[in-house]
Formats: C-alpha cells, sequence, structure tokens
C-alpha cells in the first residue's frame, strides 16, 4: 500500500504553470531566437527520402483525389491521436488516484491502463506500417531494408521508432510507481514532439519545446476527460470525486494549450493570412472553435464539482465529442502542409528597346519575394527610376501596393547584345487577398522617357 501523495493537486498545477512560464518566457525573447517561417524553411532537410537519397517518382503526389486508401490512413492516424492522448494522459494522471484510498477507482485505473496500453501498440504498429507504406509509395526501392533505413537514418524514422519501443516498454512500466509512469507520458511526448511540420523549420529548437508543451498538457486534459467519462460509466461516485480534481487542472491545461498553440503557428506561418487560404488553416481555426466550445462545457461542470453535484452526463458526453473531433482535426491537419498550394508567377518581356522578367513567389496571400529584371540599351544605361505597383482586379478602390525594390546581383541568366541588364528584389511583399491582380511597371531612363506596363496575374 502506498501513502497517499501529499498536495498531487499543487504539484501538478505547479509543473503546468513551469510549462506556461517557459512558454511565456520564450515568447518574450529576441525575434531572432525564433525559426523562420516555415515558407522560408529548407524543409527538404526534413524530407525522409531527402535523407536516405530517394529520388521522386513521376507518379508519386498525382492528384487522384480522396480515395479509400486514403480515407483509411486518415482513420489510422484518428486512431493513433486517441490512443496516444489516452495512454499518456491515463499515466500522468495515475498520481491523482493513490493505491490506498479510492481502492475500486485504483482497481479501474489499472484494468483501464492495460487496455490502453494494448490499443496504443496496436495504433503504433498500423500507424508507422501505413505512414512508411505510404512514404514508400511511387519511390525506388520498397524492400524491408529502406524500412529500416527510414527507421534509422531519417528524423520522422527515428520519432516512431522511440514511440514504438515506448510502447512496448509501457507494459512494464505499467507495474512500476506512478513517477516512473510519469516520466514513460513525457518521454512519450517528447518523442512525439520531433515529428511533423515544426522540424521543418531551420531553427526548430523552440518550436519542439512549444510542440512538447502542446503535446503534454492535450495529453492531461484529453486523458482526464476521458477517465472522467469511463469512471462515469462505471461508478458515479468515483466520477464526482475524480471531477473534483480534474476540474482543478483542466482550466490550465487550455491555457497552456492555447498558448503553445499560438506559439507554434506563430513560428510557422509567415502570415495569419494563411489561417485563411490553407487547409491547414481552416482546419486549426475549427479545432479553435471546438476547444472554446470544449472550455465553456468545462465552466459549467467546474460550477457543478465545486457545489459537489455529479457531473452531467449530458455535459460530459458533449465534451468526450467535442475533445474527440479536436482529435480527429489535429490527426488531420498535422499532415497537411501549413504553406499554400500555389504556382510562382514568371513573366518575361521582348521588346524592341526593352526586356524585363518579372518574378512573385510563392505568389500567394501573405508574404512574396518580387524579383525583377531590367534590359535596356547599351546607350541609355541603368534606368534612372522604376516603380512596381501591384493592384487587385477584385478591389478596384483598394490603394495599390507598391513594391519597395532594392539592388540585386541577380544571375544572368539571359545575355542580350546591346542592352544592359539592372536587377531589382523585394522581400515579404504583403498581398493581402488571393484572385486577380495587375502589376504596373514603370520605368524611367537617363533621358527622361517613361516606359509603362502592366502585367495581369493570379496570386492563388
Amino acid at each position: 500500500m502506498r501513502a497517499k501523495p501529499i498536495g498531487w493537486t499543487n504539484g501538478l498545477a505547479a509543473a503546468l504553470l513551469i510549462l506556461l512560464f517557459t512558454a511565456l518566457g520564450s515568447l518574450l525573447l529576441p525575434s531572432q531566437a525564433f525559426a523562420e517561417p516555415l515558407a522560408g524553411s529548407v524543409a527538404a532537410a526534413f524530407d525522409p527520402h531527402e535523407q536516405v537519397g530517394h529520388t521522386h517518382s513521376s507518379e508519386h503526389g498525382s492528384d487522384e483525389g480522396m480515395t479509400v486508401g486514403q480515407v483509411l490512413f486518415f482513420t489510422v492516424r484518428a486512431v493513433y491521436y486517441l490512443a496516444f492522448m489516452f495512454v499518456s494522459g491515463i499515466m500522468l494522471w495515475s498520481i491523482a488516484i493513490p493505491m490506498d484510498e479510492n481502492a475500486n477507482a485504483r482497481k479501474l485505473l489499472g484494468k483501464w491502463e492495460i487496455y490502453a496500453l494494448r490499443t496504443f501498440l496496436l495504433a503504433v504498429l498500423l500507424f508507422v506500417f501505413t505512414h512508411i507504406t505510404e512514404l514508400l509509395k511511387g519511390y525506388s526501392g520498397g524492400s524491408p531494408n529502406e524500412w529500416l533505413r527510414l527507421l534509422t537514418e531519417t528524423a520522422t524514422g527515428n520519432s516512431w521508432l522511440a514511440i514504438l519501443v515506448l510502447s512496448l516498454l509501457g507494459f512494464a512500466v505499467v507495474r512500476l510507481p506512478d513517477s516512473v509512469k510519469i516520466i514513460w507520458a513525457l518521454l512519450l511526448a517528447a518523442a512525439e514532439s520531433f515529428n511533423g511540420h515544426v522540424m521543418a523549420l531551420p531553427d526548430y529548437t523552440f518550436a519542439v519545446v512549444f510542440d512538447f508543451i502542446h503535446t503534454a498538457s492535450s495529453a492531461i486534459w484529453a486523458g482526464g476527460l476521458l477517465l472522467l467519462l469511463l469512471f462515469w460509466r462505471a461508478d458515479r461516485k468515483e466520477a464526482g470525486r475524480f471531477a473534483e480534481r480534474f476540474t482543478k487542472i483542466a482550466w490550465l491545461t487550455i491555457l497552456l494549450l492555447t498558448v503553445s498553440g499560438i506559439a507554434m503557428t506563430a513560428l510557422m506561418l509567415p502570415s495569419w493570412r494563411y489561417l485563411l487560404y490553407t487547409s491547414w488553416g481552416l482546419l486549426l481555426l475549427a479545432k479553435a472553435l471546438f476547444v472554446l466550445l470544449i472550455a465553456v462545457a468545462g465552466f459549467f461542470l467546474r460550477r457543478r464539482a465545486k457545489k459537489g453535484k455529479l457531473p452531467s452526463g449530458k455535459l460530459l458526453k458533449l465534451d468526450g465529442l467535442l475533445m474527440a473531433l479536436v482529435l480527429i482535426v489535429a490527426s488531420i491537419f498535422t499532415y497537411v502542409s501549413p504553406e499554400p498550394i500555389t504556382k510562382p508567377f514568371s513573366h518575361h518581356q521582348m521588346g524592341d528597346k526593352l526586356h524585363y522578367t518579372l518574378e512573385i513567389k510563392p505568389n500567394g496571400p501573405g508574404p512574396n519575394r518580387v524579383t525583377l529584371k531590367i534590359w535596356l540599351p547599351e546607350q541609355l544605361g541603368a534606368p534612372a527610376s522604376v516603380r512596381l505597383l501591384l493592384h487587385s482586379a477584385d478591389h478596384p478602390k483598394r490603394a495599390a501596393i507598391e513594391v519597395p525594390l532594392q539592388a540585386a546581383s541577380g544571375e544572368n541568366y539571359l545575355s542580350f547584345p546591346g542592352f544592359t541588364e539592372t536587377d531589382y528584389e523585394s522581400d515579404k511583399v504583403e498581398l493581402p487577398t488571393r484572385g486577380e491582380w495587375e502589376a504596373e511597371l514603370l520605368i524611367t531612363d537617363q533621358s527622361g522617357a517613361e516606359t509603362k506596363q502592366n502585367i495581369a496575374f493570379r496570386n492563388d
């Protein structure tokens, strides 16, 4: 028999506060400490195929619409996330249910721990199998040796391998003291944090920290809610006791989820507009809405718990449904790219007295990089002045965006005898909306003559 832990609520709250202060402290650091946005990342460095030297197949990535295989793929991801949150959450919450008190609750907890571990092991095996199969689809080398290389020679594979090993160790950990269970759950959250979009950032240190805080907080909240639902079905009195403990911590986990989620989004996205113009952003907004509804439901659950009343069955079921929706959305949007699917714009124009090339990348709503090359006759030399204005054809009353052009060295990939090349560039040119645009190019040469060119383009 073990003695009742002293002040477990205060201890768990203190741990969560430490995570919160870590997140807030990181946000207060100078901007140079943060990674560059994902749009400017070297994402190829995190591509498992690049790490093992695979070459892309022409068939890979073809647009075939949603297939049965893809439905099964995302179903496996959803099951994995649900199992992950439950098994890590139940381990973290074990300290809240001491051995010498609420013997029935402890007995139920022991039974659910085994079920959770079995489900999680199966989910991990399916998860790793389906993802490696998907990764190797359309690439040369689908042999077992390639599977081993992906698991041992890539960051993604290392994360999966660590999670697989931890899932097996969980059957031994479940027989050990609660403190070991907590360490096991935190290691599981850490392994999961070294996988995903944050690893594509050039400097992912802070992003991984926020991801760990987010994952650990999710496990505490989701695992606690699942335990509350199970207690409510198995023993209403135990559900009432656990509800008092859960509601004391739930608000802090939601706060941590919010802070860490906002921090990761700020690190990955170069513009908030990506939330409106990408599938990833829309899914994230849907997840945020569900979390807000969960917070409202949690408020009423906490109010009942303070009055010593049993949790409302309807409220618990609603909370459980919203939690499932959050995890399902998370399983999808963590696989979808945060970057908008765009086609860079490139326009080259030839003329008797003027050649020019205009490029806009990635050519989507939010920040863009503009490069401009101008060729004038040698006797005129470089332009006296150049202006580039961007007009929204869909919003004609909106003021034009003047591109702040700066001189650039450029690459002389084209050479025209009798002409002098001058290069310009501009970083982070904000295009507020997608749709039809027109670039107005005004060039004044050394003689004072002005040339105007209009170039139509779309930025979606």
